[in-house]
C-alpha cells in the first residue's frame, strides 16, 4: 500500500487542523494537512514538501505517532508530530485552519482517517501552559524575534495587539507569545527596543484579547546600567 503522510503540527499545546473543499464528499471536512509519499521518497521528505506546498511554511518533525490507518485498501496514512520552524500556516488548497486544544479536538467534523490519530495525539498535546509576551512595534523586528526563538527549539506566535477600544491601524504593536524562559526573551526584546508584557502571563490563545499599552517603545534597565 502507498503511504500517506499527516502533520500534527503542535504550538502553544494546539494542534492545527485544516479544513478540506475537495473532493466533494470530504468538503467541510477537517484534516492534519498532509500528502502522499512519492517514489523514491521518505516519508519525513514527504510532509515537510506538503506542508510547504499546502500552508506556506516549514516544520521540523520531533516524533512520530504510534498509530496508523488504512485508506480504501490502497493507502495507509501515518502521523508526523511536528513544529514550525519558518512562517505561519496559511490556508491555500483548504478554506479554513484552526489551532485545536484537547479538550477541543471533537469540536470538528474529522474525516475518518484522522480519527484513529486522535486520542494519542491529546496525551501529546496536555494542558496549555502560560506564556511570555514580548511586545515590539514593528513587525519585521517581533518576526525576527520568533524566528530567532523557533531556531532555537522554542515555540513563538505573532499576534496584533490593538488597543483597548480602538480599531486596527498601522501604529498599533506586535506581541510574541513564547515559551521561552524570561531571560532568553529579555535579551531579544532589548535588542529590537521592545519590553516583555509581565504583569500577567499569556494565554496560549488563537487572538489575543486587547489590552492598554504604551504608544512608545520602551527599553529595559537592568540594574547598574
Amino acid at each position: 500500500m502507498q503511504q500517506v503522510v499527516g502533520a500534527a503540527i503542535v504550538r502553544h499545546a494546539r494542534v492545527l487542523a485544516a479544513r478540506r473543499t475537495t473532493p466533494p464528499e470530504a468538503a467541510g471536512r477537517w484534516e492534519l494537512p498532509g500528502g502522499k509519499v512519492e517514489v523514491g521518497e521518505t516519508p519525513m521528505a514527504a510532509i515537510e514538501r506538503e506542508i510547504a506546498e499546502e500552508l506556506g511554511c516549514d516544520i521540523e518533525v520531533t516524533d512520530w505517532l504510534k498509530s496508523q490507518s488504512v485508506i480504501e485498501d490502497s493507502y495507509v496514512l501515518i502521523v508526523a508530530l511536528a513544529r514550525l520552524t519558518r512562517g505561519e500556516p496559511e490556508a491555500t488548497e483548504h478554506d479554513e485552519l484552526r489551532w485545536l486544544s484537547r479538550d477541543e479536538l471533537h469540536d470538528v467534523d474529522w474525516l475518518e482517517p484522522d480519527r484513529p490519530f486522535l486520542a494519542e495525539l491529546a496525551h501529546h498535546l496536555g494542558e496549555p501552559a502560560p506564556l511570555l509576551r514580548a511586545i515590539l512595534f514593528d513587525e519585521d523586528d517581533a518576526r525576527a524575534v520568533a524566528q530567532r526563538l523557533a531556531r532555537d527549539g522554542f515555540e513563538t506566535s505573532v499576534v496584533r495587539e490593538p488597543f483597548q477600544g480602538e480599531d486596527d491601524d498601522e501604529d498599533h504593536p506586535w506581541a510574541v507569545l513564547t515559551d521561552a524562559p524570561e531571560l532568553v526573551l529579555e535579551v531579544l526584546v532589548d535588542d529590537f527596543d521592545g519590553w516583555l508584557d509581565l504583569d500577567e502571563p499569556a494565554a496560549p490563545a488563537t487572538g489575543a484579547q486587547p489590552v492598554e499599552l504604551p504608544t512608545q517603545p520602551k527599553r529595559l534597565h537592568r540594574d547598574g546600567s
